[in-house]
């Protein structure tokens, strides 16, 4: 993993992101013809943040597919809050 700085959705999180490369992109790299200019931030729309269950993060609770669907948040709560960056 190749990790960039955090572009300004992801820095309400954290001051850091993987880098993110699509399709030529990542031809490119792979071929060995790209330098560090692929090496940037994603764009903000890039990717989207969501509340999901608690027990995604608990070990030994298997897997679900339902976890990842968004649950309920106080309205006010913003990126910071849900992790606990307030």
């Amino acid at each position: 993993m190749i990790i960039t700085e955090a572009n300004s959705f992801i820095s309400a999180i954290h001051e850091r992101m993987p880098v993110l490369l699509n399709e030529e992109g990542a031809d490119v790299w792979l071929s060995g013809k790209a330098g560090t200019e692929l090496l940037k931030p994603a764009p903000d729309d890039a990717l989207r943040m969501w509340p999901v269950s608690r027990r995604v993060s608990k070990p030994g609770n298997g897997d679900d597919p339902t976890w990842i669907e968004p649950v309920a948040i106080h309205a006010a709560a913003g990126p910071a809050k849900l992790f606990g960056l307030n």
